[in-house]
């Protein structure tokens, strides 16, 4: 890759901003010194790492990077025989522990990722002795060897002997007046007490220093001396034990040496794919589609850089042209597609998800080329026009195929036509040899060029004529319209300069303003055609999807219903046999006018069961409703026998709207009946779920994503999922809208305010999302 170019589209800035996020030195430096790919395999299996890991973050929160450091040159050393000192044998320590904790961060989970981490070896032994020999403060324990517990032992009875013996010393009456301090302290190892200078003709001991006035003389008193050399020989033990036992620790350090590098390398990999993933939920970014076709498709794409509130562009190349010339006014926005595109394509080679759209597309690329920006020069006399061409012959120079180039303000600083030509002749060897090209220009002549040439496309930023301000917003397919008459109108220029510069064009040059104004106009009704069609056909798939499921549950329904009716009628006729052999029975044991006298009995017990029917038959009296209902409140909708929550009071109509399982309908409230809590939705007496609740509860999911959806979008999907989620009695749910400008975040938060089901609602902590995520707790159906 060209190392200017990727300065220029400020790969270095992106590039820093993930080391921020790596946890430790070693894997910073890697990030910093990361570059991207020219490998399709490689780049594709880095950005699944990439995604493998933000699943991670989310489902587990940060990985365990605690602990790492770059041990690289104190397991060197003792490979190399060295005795490594206690603060050097901790880090090995903590290495060895951060390593247990990513192993257990990866148990039960599957992927390339965990098996990175799988790899890591655990060391028991080093990490038990280290742990077992070295205290947090970097100090050997006792308890490291018996020896050196019985040698610390000794020492601090010597200590304490000769503190005892120098205590009562300086407490003595005798020695008020020769002592400067009654205190006890320590000079060259020795404990020494410390004598006024001029009583040291009366002070029985060795002077081992003196105060910097020389006034205080530091003595050793002469019944101390051998108790202090005890001491100090203990102290050459101990000494001598600990160096034993740091030798033995660094022997087993040597014995690993080559384990632990490798543990220190693939933590090192981990953390700088973790850094990547944390870069990648902070930008909301999406793992790209790769190809090596040099296609390029990328949508609602924010540079990563800018800050504030960015207008999404949808830009794409490779398929219908492979040439692309952006025209129209300054600060609109052309510069800041060019390092859009070659940002994005840097940062997908290197493994990093880029801020847009799911479903973006981006090429693999052996180069990438931009001149962007004005390096004139006083020292080297580069005028704008020299250094452009300086960078762009370089460009050519070096190219080779499958490129991406950007050029910015091609042909500029020089005579208008002169440079129209140059920059012509500049994309036509491009077009020749097939290199994929964005182009930024102010020459008319580009666009005549992008529409007499296959493979060459135009594209405009828009501009605003009623603010006088770009909206930064890119069309493919329109080339940029001047705007120097109707802004300079707008400013105030007087109307009859105007119209004598108008006069001045050529009328061929008002021609193709106008067939451009024209087309702009079409694009953009064209634009609103589509965003009506798409709203109609959302509207479409939702409705359709609603009396699908309302279909369904009808013929669920009516399927119950004839199992009842056959249940029932067999019965009946079960019951009407019986009755019949008993009648018979009884005829057989009659005489004739008791069978008449029964006939007649039979024939009016008929005809009383036939009026009984006939009553049964006839119509309920309607009954008044429930009333005072409120949201909230279970209730049966006798006519469809389905139980759902009151959303609405009733209306002065006598409406209620109410939620029966994913159906909002609107009924009359005498056909509702309050019941004392919802019941869940049964085909048969045995009391199992219709098949239509079995299948919402298999497929919902305890979050959903509205990361680049509008507020009225994002409200309107969340109303849907709590529904689903209420009746597949999810208990939590997480709700991912981004950061971005907060609106939707805020949209969704006062929403759920007012939402029956919902028990609290709250931002994520910062291991779950933070202010990206809100996480609601729902009230469970009884």
């Amino acid at each position: 890759m060209n190392e200017k170019s990727l300065r220029v589209l400020e790969w270095p800035k992106v590039r820093e901003q993930v080391a921020a996020k790596a946890s430790f030195s070693l894997s910073k430096e890697v990030v910093e010194a990361l570059a991207p790919s020219t490998e399709l395999g490689e780049v594709v299996h880095q950005l699944t790492l990439t995604s493998e890991a933000v699943r991670l973050l989310w489902k587990h929160g940060e990985a365990p990077f605690g602990g790492a450091s770059d041990i690289r040159g104190v397991v060197n050393k003792a490979r190399l025989g060295g005795i490594l000192e206690p603060d050097q044998l901790l880090p090995i320590g903590d290495l060895l522990y951060c390593s247990a904790q990513l192993q257990r961060y990866f148990e039960e989970e599957e992927g390339p990722l965990v098996d990175l981490g799988d790899s890591l070896a655990s060391f028991p032994e080093l990490r038990r002795e280290i742990e077992r020999c070295i205290d947090h403060d970097g100090y050997v324990k006792d308890s490291a060897s018996l020896e050196l517990g019985r040698i610390r032992n000794k020492m601090r009875t010597l200590a304490n002997r000769i503190r005892e013996r120098l205590d009562n010393l300086i407490h003595s009456t005798d020695m008020q007046k020769i002592l400067q301090d009654p205190i006890v302290t320590i000079r060259n190892g020795r404990y020494v007490v410390p004598v006024k200078s001029e009583y040291r003709s009366k002070f029985q001991g060795i002077v081992h220093d003196q105060s910097g006035s020389g006034a205080t003389l530091f003595m050793e008193p002469a019944f101390a001396v051998e108790l202090n050399n005890d001491l100090n020989v203990t102290t050459q033990e101990e000494q001598a034990e600990v160096q034993r036992i740091l030798k033995r620790l660094s022997g087993l350090v040597s014995q690993e040496a080559d384990g632990l590098l490798t543990n220190l390398e693939t933590i090192t990999t981990l953390d700088t794919i973790f850094a990547r993933a944390r870069y990648s939920r902070e930008i909301n970014g999406v793992e790209p589609i790769m190809n090596d076709q040099g296609m390029i498709k990328i949508k609602q794409a924010r540079h990563p850089l800018l800050k504030g509130k960015v207008v999404p562009i949808d830009v794409w190349l490779g398929q219908d042209f492979h040439i692309l010339v952006i025209t129209g006014p300054n600060t609109g926005g052309k510069t800041v597609t060019l390092k859009t595109v070659g940002l994005f394509s840097v940062m997908a080679q290197a493994g990093l998800h880029i801020p847009a759209s799911p479903g973006s597309e981006l090429a693999v690329f052996q180069g990438i080329y931009a001149d962007i920006g004005d390096e004139q020069s006083i020292e080297q006399s580069l005028s704008t026009f020299s250094s452009h061409m300086t960078t762009i012959v370089g460009i050519l120079e070096e190219l080779q195929e499958n490129s991406l180039v950007l050029l910015d303000e091609l042909g500029a600083g020089t005579d208008p036509t002169e440079g129209a030509a140059l920059a012509t002749a500049i994309l036509e060897y491009l077009r020749a040899r097939h290199i994929h090209t964005i182009a930024t220009t102010h020459y008319s002549d580009l666009k005549s060029y992008a529409y007499t040439h296959e493979g060459v496309e135009n594209a405009s930023v828009e501009f605003d004529l009623k603010t006088l301000r770009p909206t930064y917003r890119l069309s493919i397919g329109i080339p940029g319209k001047s705007n120097a008459f109707a802004i300079s109108r707008r400013l105030g220029l007087q109307e009859d300069i105007v119209n004598k510069a108008q006069s001045l064009l050529s009328a061929g040059h008002v021609q193709v303003e106008d067939i451009i104004g024209e087309m702009e106009a079409n694009r953009r009704q064209a634009e609103q055609d589509r965003l009506s069609g798409e709203r109609f056909r959302k509207e479409y798939v939702e409705l359709k999807a609603k009396y699908e499921a309302l279909l369904r549950d009808l013929e669920e329904q009516r399927s119950v219903i004839l199992d009842e009716a056959r249940q029932e009628a067999q019965e009946m006729l079960s019951e009407t046999q019986n009755e019949l052999n008993r009648i018979l029975g009884e005829v057989r044991r009659q005489g004739r006018e008791e069978l008449e006298e029964s006939v007649k009995n039979y024939r009016e017990q008929i005809s009383a069961r036939r009026e009984a029917l006939g009553q049964a038959k006839k119509e309920k009296p309607k009954s008044a409703g429930p009333a005072n209902l409120k949201p909230g409140e279970a209730v049966q909708i006798k006519s469809l026998r389905q139980t759902g929550f009151v959303l609405e009071p009733p209306s002065s109509s006598g409406d209620v709207q109410v939620q029966a399982g994913i159906m909002k309908v609107t009924v009359k409230v005498e056909d509702l009946e309050r019941v004392d809590a919802p019941k869940t939705s049964v085909t048969r007496k045995t009391g199992g779920f219709t098949r239509a609740s079995l299948s919402k509860s298999r497929s919902i999911h305890s979050e959903i994503d509205l990361r680049g959806k509008t507020v009225e979008e994002g409200l309107t999907m969340v109303d849907k999922y709590l529904d689903d989620a209420f009746l597949s009695s999810l208990a939590r749910v997480r709700i991912i809208h981004g950061k971005g400008t907060g609106a939707l975040g805020e949209a969704i938060q006062d929403y759920l305010i007012t939402h029956p089901n919902v028990q609290s609602a709250r931002y994520g902590e910062p291991n779950e999302g933070g202010h990206g995520v809100t996480v609601v707790e729902l009230h469970m159906p009884n």
